[in-house]
């Protein structure tokens, strides 16, 4: 790095242009910093992935015309269920009158539905009816003929009673219950669909606040003391998401930016060096998010917390450096010597290290996975911009302050004085011993599962657990379905039809329960229809009067209520609640097809099904739609980063190996460094299995990460001992290795945040990174030592001093 950089040269230049530097350093941070201000948080994981894939562009459009799929869902629970209705009555048309409110639906048009139940039946399923009722009638009239016997007529034994009961439980279905509520009717459950687009965070809040004021307002308490109001479905979930991973990222950011802080005033002892180094990196983290402003644009759930864990990562640079300013003036070295030592040796090993771990992360910015591309980018500019202010600003600031005689750093006299060198004991025990525990750690990290539940990955809230407790059964079809946007009635149908033959044909794993249209509430061929509930109306009221006795005539008498209907309806005829769904933003009835699912979403692998069986749609004249939802988009999201996550590790590896080889130039100290690496990252996978950890979406990114910031371990302690030579390894691990545990303890910090975090998926973030983080540094610490003695071959026993002589 000294080759390319001259770093050698730089010092003069900061020693003479320290105001210069930290002018220039002031200003661009004022800049990025205001910038940085301007950072929004998408907290949806559906932003996890680029427009680019079908799914997301099929979601944006979905977005465009309806403006999102989703409710703000309302529960009273009370035993007093009439108080409820009342007070749902009150409601209604005071929430209406909100313009954050287009609907307000908590009933059904039963009369509506059970009018016109039998037209919902295709003209086969109406034959079949007919066919039913005309068996059952037969077989009652055969019994009545004097000369019937059984055997000897060989009378089919179908049972006809059972016939009509699966009839009547097929058509029953279309009717639906009166009110949203569950079964002992405790609960009352109201849906208002939003206004606007269910996507923006503010309009989520204040429609919200506008709700719960109305409610307020309403009083419930007045109709029935006991009731109890809790909010939830799609809309409030995002909303308690984001407010969720905003507290999480501001209790972090308190106390990872304090713990730091004060582990930096108890290394150095004292006050100022630990200011010096924080105003340095608080330069570098202003420039990196204002950058990452102009680029990126906004944050997401993954990168969210970078503020502190870059604050935990960049420190380690300002913590070598100052550490090592600080060793060169208490052992007697001047102001401008210890500069230059500092910007010309110890910038070599730092620009190693922050370029090493830059170029692993920015290697990630070409994944699909945000997760990994973001968090590749941010942390790959700011180790660079960390690197910057600790090698050209902290230098030029620590000049400033030493002329203003702040910082005074007194000679030591037991510093610089040369060392006893000596062989590290136990070197070959330690290297038999990492052999055998990596074994056994690869045989636990391969059996390491994959989390994909993810309702064990969301954040929740009392209020959202409450709402899910007493709402369970009152909506029996999922709140996410796929929906598909087609240009016409026609692209419609074929979709529809596309859909049910799949269905017809998956009769193994189905995942598929329903799919719905515009067809699907106004029927086609109703006139026929009609003709075949005349005919079956003749006959239960003409023949099947005097003949049909027991529970089959109770079925037929309660048929003939569905057999009234006179005549077709149209699309205006329908209840508004339910016309609703398929208005677009412009007032349109919209051409959208809704998919709903079998199974349940919140499981991933379930979720992938469904994306497989519905997420690309082929017509029979050869078109293609693709259906989405936010589900479906997290299945993608979750199929993107499995794949992507091997490859974003062997990528990192290969990036770090390709560095370490350019500063070394000798493949056997590259293999020195990287080999503890390896095995550190090992260590991390077989602690995740023995502690029953898994995997999942959110700490996936962290392997990666400890491959770019792990490397930095092995390099600073391989510097160190090539600077100082064989026999030194003592000496190295008492101040490098000093520095080392220092630097780990603060990135350590950076993330314990997380464990601190309300969100499951963050707090897994934190778990796994203090387990990477101190595997690889037990690894550095203890397994390259060993390697390093084991290959000297002719340990020195002899060290010149300062002045020349040689010392024993």
């Amino acid at each position: 790095m000294e080759r390319i950089f001259k770093f050698s040269r730089w010092s003069q230049l900061i020693h003479r242009h320290y105001l210069v530097i930290l002018s220039v350093a002031a200003a661009t941070a004022l800049v990025g910093g205001y910038l940085a201000s301007k950072l929004t948080l998408q907290s949806d994981l559906a932003d996890l992935l680029p427009e680019t894939f079908e799914s997301v562009k099929a979601l944006n459009q979905i977005r465009d015309e309806v403006g999102g799929v989703g409710n703000l869902r309302i529960a009273l629970v009370t035993h007093d269920f009439d108080a409820a209705k009342r007070f749902a009555e009150h409601l209604e048309p005071r929430l209406l009158n909100s313009s954050f409110v287009n609907n307000v639906d908590y009933q059904n048009d039963v009369a509506f539905y059970k009018e016109h139940a039998l037209l919902y039946l295709s003209l086969d399923e109406l034959d079949s009816l007919h066919a039913t009722i005309r068996r059952t009638i037969d077989s009652e009239k055969q019994k009545l003929n004097p000369l019937y016997v059984e055997d000897l007529f060989g009378i089919d034994e179908t049972d006809e009673s059972a016939d009509l009961a699966e009839w009547e439980s097929k058509y029953k279905d279309f009717e639906p219950k009166e009110f949203y509520t569950n079964a002992d009717s405790s609960v009352l459950v109201i849906q208002v669909s939003p206004s606007s687009a269910s996507t923006d965070i503010t309009y989520i809040r204040n429609m919200l606040a506008d709700v719960d004021a109305i409610i307020e307002q309403g009083n419930p308490q007045a109709f029935d003391p006991a009731m109890v109001v809790y909010y939830g479905g799609n809309i409030k979930t995002r909303l308690d998401e984001f407010d969720l991973l905003r507290s999480d990222i501001a209790g972090t950011a308190v106390y990872g930016f304090g713990g730091v802080f004060l582990l930096i005033v108890l290394y150095f002892r004292r006050l100022s060096g630990a200011v010096l180094i924080t105003i340095t990196l608080l330069f570098s983290l202003c420039w990196t998010f204002g950058v990452t402003y102009l680029v990126i644009g906004s944050l997401n759930t993954i990168t969210g917390f970078l503020f502190v864990i870059l604050f935990g990562l960049g420190i380690d640079y300002g913590i070598h450096a100052f550490a090592r300013y600080a060793e060169l003036r208490g052992a007697g070295s001047g102001v401008e010597e210890a500069i230059e030592t500092l910007v010309a040796r110890t910038g070599t090993a730092l620009s190693t290290t922050a370029v090493t771990t830059s170029a692993a992360f920015l290697s990630l910015v070409f994944m699909d996975f945000k997760g990994f591309s973001d968090l590749g980018f941010i942390a790959g500019i700011g180790m660079l911009f960390a690197l910057v202010a600790m090698i050209i600003v902290l230098p030029a600031l620590i000049t400033l302050v030493e002329r203003l005689q702040i910082l005074r750093i007194r000679p030591d006299p037991r510093k610089g004085h040369p060392y006893a060198r000596r062989e590290l004991r136990y070197a070959r025990p330690i290297i038999f011993a990492t052999g055998v525990v990596t074994f056994l750690a690869v045989a636990g990290f391969v059996r390491v599962d994959f989390e994909y539940d993810f309702t064990n990955l969301r954040g929740t809230n009392r209020e959202r657990t409450l709402f899910g407790e007493n709402t369970r059964g009152v909506f029996t079809r999922s709140e996410s379905p796929g929906v598909v946007l087609a240009a016409s009635r026609d692209e419609v149908k074929e979709i529809v039809d596309a859909v049910e033959a799949k269905g017809r044909l998956d009769t193994l794993t189905p995942t598929v329960e329903a799919v719905r249209s515009v067809f699907s509430l106004v029927p086609e061929d109703q006139d026929r229809k009609l003709e075949r509930i005349r005919a079956i109306r003749d006959l239960v009221e003409d023949e099947a009067a005097d003949v049909v006795g027991g529970e089959d005539k109770n079925r037929l008498d309660r048929l003939r209520e569905y057999l009234q209907v006179e005549g077709p309806f149209v699309w205006e005829d329908l209840p508004e609640k339910d016309r609703q769904q398929f208005v677009t933003k412009r007032g349109d009835i919209g051409n959208l097809v809704f998919i709903y699912p079998s199974v349940a979403l919140r499981d991933g692998r379930n979720a992938i099904e469904f994306r497989n069986d519905i997420g690309q749609i082929t017509t029979a004249s050869g078109q293609t739609f693709y259906a989405s939802s936010s589900q479906i988009v997290t299945a993608e999201l979750l199929l993107v980063m499995i794949r992507e996550g091997k490859i974003a590790v062997l990528l990192t590896f290969v990036v770090v190996f390709l560095i370490v080889l350019a500063d070394f130039r000798n493949l056997r100290d590259t293999i020195l460094v990287l080999t503890p690496l390896v095995v550190g990252v090992v260590l991390m996978g077989g602690v995740m299995f023995l502690l029953g950890m898994k995997l999942n979406f959110f700490n996936i990114v962290v392997f990666p990460s400890i491959v770019g910031i792990g490397v930095d371990n092995g390099v600073h302690i391989l510097h160190r001992y090539k600077e100082e030579g064989p026999g030194s390894l003592y000496h190295v691990l008492r101040h490098t290795g000093w520095a080392i545990t220092m630097t780990t303890s603060t990135t350590i910090v950076g993330y314990s945040g997380l464990i601190l975090a309300s969100h499951p998926g963050l707090q897994s973030i934190g778990d796994l990174a203090i387990i990477g983080l101190g595997a690889t540094y037990v690894t550095a610490m203890i397994v390259l030592p060993a390697l390093l003695q084991f290959t000297e071959k002719q340990p020195a026993v002899l060290i010149e001093d300062r002045s020349g002589s040689a010392v024993a």
